[in-house]
């Protein structure tokens, strides 16, 4: 084991492993007693014997809090690890020290009156049972000590046990701890009573320097007791720009010979099998809204994960299919890398592929860079587009094998991500490739209003879904950018692509229509019913012209508006427009 040098810990940092320390001591040397499940035990009955320290119970603090803290990051929730305690009976004899005598009578009291500024020394212990039949054998804790949030946990070594991803866990050593850990730079541990960082899997400190991302164990071995670790490694490396290990690399892609790609095949079929789609799911959505979602993203796809992650979970992905009905003939590998990039450049300001994302006009640009819930799914939204023209079955109707992906793939939740993403795939059809030609005027309706129209298409425009014209017109310009896509670039017709998509919301621009995208009508609908004495049910196809008439009629006073719209949608009516005579008539014969 190698140690470093002590952190730098804030105040109330330092209390707090002050703390931890003072309390271990002062059970070691009183045996005091705690009430536990309504009996009464001292520490020597509660202690498991060990004899690998002086002090009978060690504290350290585990995991992300030690490896932010060396990084220099802010980090506010602390795992705390005991050796011989449960957490929960840990919290109780730490509860039992801050009401003590002893506890009163050193100037740690006095230091934490005095920097705590009121703050309770230790909240309300939750506890989380020990439950036999979840093979959950040894209980933790939670509370609030100093206005920290902590976790106490015993150290543990862990056994899984066929399919089961649910571990039989014991007490374990420091060493044992760490080697269950999914990676080096997350098995680290600050000793509170030496106030070292230790680093029991030997790597820890040298990948955390190095910026690498790496097993404590061989990388199968710490994969198979928990698939969900393939997930947490890249999630990580595109955290914080780490390389991961080459092992980790041979281990999921294979190397070449029949035994290893099996066992590689083996380790992303358990992945896509074995761990819960909420698992997943959580995953997913902390790399997508992390620092670096394009990194994610080519990390999937370069350990040959994305099938395992956007693609619908087995057996619909087997059963995929065009909208004719034609058998999917092969199942997507990867994102498209070049849009990806395109989007990750666009959104960061960066100088890649600046000659193209500087064309699109900056009133869009600050939108989208001002929105971190418009971006989210616009990453969400490029990470399926390899799925676009691909269907499923889901119970009875046939969906698109990206809303699938996401309810019954990453069990991720309908308002937040479904229901936008699919109103974004919507959109991509209504959107693509908006030249204004396609928008001359028709009928009574201008090109003005037509656009200022399409803009109110709840795909296109819905506040509760974080979807607006910023968000659903790229989402458009990315899927169209797919067909242009030249290896890893974008080939030159991309400008003029991108071109046509600025053009259209330049025009949405200096029209002003962006207001009518979610305005209300100038007339309600009972009174255009009973002006045109039309069918209720057809106000559905006449509203819309109540917004186009606005759109097209701003130079009339406002006070003057609502009288004047109402007599020129009756004349509209007169003449046989808005909803055709044969219409109308269809509906009085169906009554």
């Amino acid at each position: 084991m190698s140690s470093s040098p002590s952190l730098l810990l804030t105040p109330l940092e330092s209390l707090l492993c002050g703390l931890l320390d003072h309390a271990c001591r002062w059970m070691s040397d009183v045996d005091p007693q705690v009430v536990s499940d309504g009996h009464t035990y001292s520490f020597s009955q509660l202690c498991r014997p060990s004899e690998a320290s002086a002090l009978r119970c060690e504290a350290r603090i585990a995991g992300g809090w030690v490896r932010d803290k060396l990084l220099q990051l802010p980090s506010h929730d602390l795992d705390v690890s005991l050796s011989t305690l449960t957490g929960h009976n840990f919290a109780l004899f730490l509860q039992a020290y801050l009401a003590s005598d002893a506890f009163a009578a050193t100037p740690l009291k006095a230091a934490m009156d005095a920097q705590a500024r009121g703050a309770t020394a230790i909240s309300h212990i939750g506890k989380i049972a020990a439950n036999p039949e979840q093979s959950k054998n040894l209980e933790t804790a939670t509370a609030r000590v100093l206005g920290l949030d902590v976790d106490f946990v015993n150290l543990r070594k862990e056994v899984y046990e066929g399919e089961s991803r649910i571990p039989l866990m014991s007490f374990g050593t420091p060493y044992e701890d760490a080697m269950r850990r999914d990676m080096t730079v997350n098995a680290l541990f600050y000793n509170v009573h030496t106030q070292k960082v230790e680093d029991w899997t030997g790597h820890g400190l040298d990948d955390l320097r190095a910026g690498l991302v790496r097993t404590p164990l061989e990388p199968a071995a710490t994969f198979e007791d928990d698939p969900l670790r393939i997930l947490r490694c890249v999630r990580f490396a595109s955290r914080f720009g780490y390389q991961v290990h080459p092992s980790i690399v041979a281990c999921l892609t294979g190397q070449g010979t029949p035994d290893i790609d099996a066992r590689a095949a083996s380790l992303r079929e358990a992945l896509a099998r074995k761990v819960s789609r909420e698992r997943i799911g959580i995953e997913v959505e902390k790399m997508l809204t992390g620092p670096d979602p394009r990194r994610a993203l080519e990390l999937l796809a370069d350990l040959r994960l994305y099938p395992a992650v956007f693609r619908p979970p087995p057996p619909m992905s087997t059963h995929m299919h065009t909208a004719d009905g034609t058998p999917a003939s092969a199942a997507p590998e990867a994102p498209v890398h070049a849009v990806a990039s395109f989007l990750d450049s666009l959104l960061r300001d960066s100088e890649a592929h600046a000659s193209l994302y500087t064309r699109l006009p900056p009133l869009w640009l600050d939108a989208l860079r001002a929105s971190p819930a418009m971006q989210r799914l616009l990453w969400y939204s490029v990470a399926l587009l390899s799925l676009r023209g691909l269907y499923v079955r889901q119970g009875k109707p046939t969906v698109w094998a990206g809303s699938a992906t996401l309810s019954a793939g990453l069990k991720l939740g309908n308002k937040t991500t479904k229901d936008p993403l699919n109103a974004l795939h919507e959109a991509i059809d209504l959107l693509h490739r908006p030249e204004l030609e396609r928008f001359s005027p028709q009928g009574l309706l201008s090109r003005r209003a037509r656009i200022g129209l399409l803009l109110r298409h709840p795909s296109i425009t819905n506040p509760t879904l974080e979807v607006a014209l910023p968000n659903a017109l790229l989402a458009a310009l990315l899927a169209d950018l797919v067909a242009v896509v030249d290896g890893s670039c974008l080939a030159p017709e991309a400008a003029s692509i991108i071109d046509v998509y600025a053009a259209f919301w330049t025009y949405v621009e200096r029209e002003q229509l962006g207001p009518y995208a979610t305005s209300k009508p100038l007339v309600d609908g009972q009174r255009i019913a009973e002006a045109l004495g039309c069918e209720k049910h057809l106000l559905g196809r006449v509203l819309p012209y109540v917004v186009a008439w606005e759109i097209d009629h701003t130079h009339i006073p406002a006070a003057e508006r609502a009288e004047q719209c109402v007599q020129d949608l009756q004349a509209a009516w007169r003449a046989g427009e808005l909803v055709p005579e044969a219409e109308r008539a269809r509906t009085k014969r169906s009554k």
